[in-house]
């Protein structure tokens, strides 16, 4: 539709004379099902601007999307990008351009393949001759505009990562001594550091302000004003700092905006609800100590499971048990095989039978005691997790909600017995755990307002505020740190890019070459095959 000839091109001719064409938008490959070629988008407007007058507005975007397996898409900063620029207008390189509609006709005869106007193919990579050779990073890739972008982004200077090495060249410092070394050597960089702190420190103070807006939204502030005064205040905080461009610093809002868009639905319908916040955050402010407790007696118990492992493995090489191939040796088995060893040395006499004895029955202690151990931590566990579950609900509910709601389970539980009779076998059973989670709901219920008394009671509005204002912030700087994190991969994948045209030259090859030959001859001398 955009260059084919015949009856496409007869319409494309009558769009063009009638200059309804405001935008031509080229988008990624592979965005829709069944078919992996790279679509368009031709926005008509018959009502054009004044200042769009026999023009339009190329956009090749398609470039800039994330990869999927079966199908690519575009990202949140993506489709800011593009919206952002067609309402705009804006003329960005490689990207975007305004063409005259003389151009359009005269100089390609109506044909509207975009990278004729916008071409965004990336620039050939330079490669240095010398270098590959000799050794040596050339001085013109090392002190161009991509590496010097790359490092200037964090603070850095060549004479961080690179030495002189002859007149023209450089090498790598000497703490770069392999490719592996480059990031960490990058990471360790204190300009590296400041970049990353002076991004949180604004980050930070952006806060001071969004959190006020978002309090709005209770007073009756529309979201979507909300949303373009946070965006562009975002963007003023971080673009100064050199490291997020203008669409990379929306990508951040973007990205975080789709994460809490229903829950600022949420805050706008039913206010700071106690549902949106995880059980972390509860966990955190009101019952780390308990959860530090949970976390130990998890290590004793994955260390005791660790142990119990190890002990089976030993009573197995001891009763030399043999497995089945599809058999897994467990506890269990070993147990079965400890006990029919010493059923066979039962009665036997002599000093190597009452040994061999003694040994088994130790691995079986061993393995009894330690499977103990596991059973107790675990019941513990069980308890303590219930305690903890019970606290957090009480924390989001209140003692009257959760009663009440005990109460129903009991009146259930009720119904249900009355259907029962315990002359029935196979109803006796089910009548014995009803009863006793009717104990567990009554013992629940008793003590449901001496719990809440001692956690310091229901979680009120202003403190569920505060917890989900936090989350809100936590989800801002994770997405913070995810765009500079991969505007860091960039600068090593820069520098990573150096190192694999020319750490290793042409001479060192030919030199490991004639070495492996020489090591290679020596051998076959040896055996006999050269005289």
């Amino acid at each position: 539709m955009l260059f084919r000839g015949g009856k496409e091109k007869l319409i494309r001719e009558l769009l063009i004379n009638d200059d309804v064409i405001e935008a031509i938008i080229s988008l990624p490959p592979g965005l829709f099902y069944g078919t992996g070629i790279p679509a368009c988008v031709i926005v008509i407007n018959k009502n054009k601007p004044d200042s769009l007058k026999d023009k339009v507005l190329f956009i090749n975007a398609d470039r800039e999307y994330a990869e999927g397996k079966n199908q690519n898409k575009l990202r949140p900063e993506d489709i800011e990008k593009i919206d952002h620029v067609l309402t705009h207008k804006l003329a960005l390189p490689q990207y975007s351009r305004l063409v005259s509609k003389t151009e359009i006709v005269d100089e390609h005869d109506c044909n509207l393949n975009i990278r004729r106007y916008v071409d965004n193919t990336p620039a050939p990579e330079p490669e240095d001759v010398q270098a590959h050779l000799l050794g040596g990073l050339p001085d013109n890739e090392v002190n161009g505009v991509r590496v010097q972008t790359a490092l200037g982004q964090f603070g850095l200077s060549t004479p961080t990562l690179f030495a002189p090495e002859r007149s023209g060249y450089w090498r790598f410092v000497d703490g770069v001594a392999t490719q592996a070394d480059i990031k960490t050597t990058v990471d360790a960089q204190a300009p590296v550091q400041a970049t990353l702190a002076k991004h949180s420190d604004a980050l930070a103070t952006w806060w001071q302000v969004a959190q006020n807006d978002f309090a709005q939204l209770r007073s009756g502030k529309k979201m979507p004003e909300v949303r373009q005064e946070l965006l562009s205040t975002l963007k003023e905080k971080l673009m100064p700092l050199g490291v997020l461009d203008e669409f990379k610093s929306a990508g951040v809002f973007v990205n975080w905006w789709q994460h809490i868009r229903y829950d600022l639905k949420t805050v706008v319908s039913t206010g700071w609800h106690h549902s949106l916040i995880p059980d972390s955050y509860l966990i955190a402010a009101y019952f780390q100590n308990e959860a530090d407790g949970l976390a130990l007696l998890e290590a004793k118990l994955s260390e005791a499971q660790g142990e119990l492992a190890e002990a089976v493995e030993a009573a197995q090489e001891a009763v030399a048990y043999e497995a089945d191939e599809d058999e897994t040796v467990n506890a269990a088995a070993i147990k079965k095989a400890l006990k029919e060893a010493l059923d066979d040395l039962e009665g036997s006499q002599g000093a190597s039978a009452t040994k061999e004895r003694e040994l088994l029955k130790s691995h079986d202690k061993a393995i009894a005691t330690l499977e103990k151990t596991i059973k107790e931590v675990k019941a513990t566990l069980k308890v303590l997790g219930d305690e903890l579950e019970f606290k957090i609900l009480l924390k989001r509910q209140g003692a009257d909600e959760v009663k009440a709601e005990s109460q129903q389970l009991l009146a259930t539980i009720k119904a249900q017995l009355a259907n029962l009779s315990e002359a029935k076998k196979d109803e006796k059973k089910q009548i014995t755990a009803l009863r006793k989670d009717q104990a567990a709901l009554n013992a629940r219920i008793q003590r449901a307002d001496q719990v809440l008394a001692n956690i310091g009671g229901q979680l009120t509005d202003e403190q569920a505020k505060t917890l989900i204002l936090k989350k809100l912030h936590d989800l801002a700087t994770a997405e913070l740190h995810r765009y500079l994190n991969a505007e860091k991969r960039q600068l090593i994948a820069v520098l990573e890019n150096l190192w694999n045209k020319y750490a290793v030259s042409s001479r060192a090859l030919e030199d490991e070459r004639s070495k492996t030959l020489k090591t290679l001859d020596a051998f076959m001398a040896g055996l006999g095959y050269l005289k």
